[in-house]
């Protein structure tokens, strides 16, 4: 199934790339059209934006959807075509009962990526799309052209258990109730930001916070991380992160272990940048990715 829904500039539903702030961004220029694709057995939303050279697939934070990348949009859209998805369980995607584990989204991007017909992918992925991009990439270790990751927590660390928990009481909310939260914790937000923000963790399942809760708790118990388990892949990365002290979710050390382990992998730092470094800071973060992802898909 391939149905196909036109996007308007400055349309409702603006979500942020970041799974505590909001979006406070206007919409791009590039305009898109919406994709509803049948993958992994449900139905998930991708949003195709128009741009020059080869695709580029967007993947987003918990909590978020495919608006969180507009910040960036136009920029990214003058060297790669977009298709930005919304996972399941988030905006207009399917919202099953269970199935919010990392194998679960993995499989998802795999059917999404047969079904757009891009054999050899170009992803940039947010805190949990940068996940679900190393999940995928466990299984297909050569298969992506290129594999940019922005913050992505390596390890579970013992504050987000806590974060889940503030996730899922707010996406229990009304809109109206979670935007007043929002602007409480955020005075400084205008009330279409607290309203959008509010819009996207309400509409998403609670189920995405609760297995993702459970299975950092694993971790925690067990002493496991993730870096360990990404040996095995050969595509390259890049890992464009941020400093402790203003946000950023990544241990140093795990920093250090992915370039050991993963042969193609390099690193990105940019100073003083938080968890949303293409939200909060575009240019340097698309000064980043670009010559990364463009210098790949000049060596395909």
């Amino acid at each position: 199934m391939d149905t196909l829904v036109w996007v308007r500039r400055g349309s409702a539903g603006t979500v942020p790339g970041d799974e505590r702030e909001a979006d406070v961004t206007s919409a791009p220029r590039t305009e898109g059209r919406r994709r509803r694709l049948a993958a992994n057995g449900i139905t998930l939303a991708v949003t195709e934006y128009a741009g020059d050279g080869p695709p580029l697939l967007l993947l987003h934070g918990i909590g978020s959807r495919a608006e969180s990348w507009w910040p960036v949009l136009d920029g990214l859209a003058a060297h790669f075509q977009l298709f930005a998805l919304d996972f399941r369980g988030h905006g207009a995607s399917a919202k099953p009962e269970r199935g919010y584990l990392f194998p679960d989204y993995a499989a998802d991007l795999a059917d999404v990526l047969d079904a757009l017909a891009i054999d050899r992918p170009r992803i940039l992925g947010h805190s949990l799309g940068g996940l679900v991009a190393l999940e995928w990439a466990k299984t297909h270790p050569c298969q992506a052209i290129a594999i940019a990751l922005e913050d992505v927590a390596l390890r579970s660390e013992p504050g987000v258990l806590g974060a889940f928990d503030g996730w899922l009481a707010l996406a229990s909310m009304t809109r109206a109730e979670a935007a007043a939260a929002y602007r409480q914790e955020y005075p400084a937000w205008s009330d279409e930001d607290c309203w959008r923000r509010a819009e996207s963790i309400t509409s998403t399942a609670p189920g995405v916070f609760v297995e993702l809760r459970a299975d950092s708790a694993t971790n925690l118990a067990t002493g496991r991380d993730r870096v360990g388990d990404l040996s095995g892949i050969h595509s390259p990365l890049l890992l464009v992160h941020g400093d402790r002290a203003t946000g950023s979710m990544l241990v140093p050390d795990d920093a250090a272990r992915l370039t050991a382990l993963v042969p193609n992998a390099r690193l990105a730092r940019v100073p003083t940048a938080g968890h949303t470094i293409h939200r909060d800071h575009p240019a340097a973060f698309l000064a980043a990715v670009i010559p990364f992802l463009t210098t790949a898909a000049e060596g395909d």
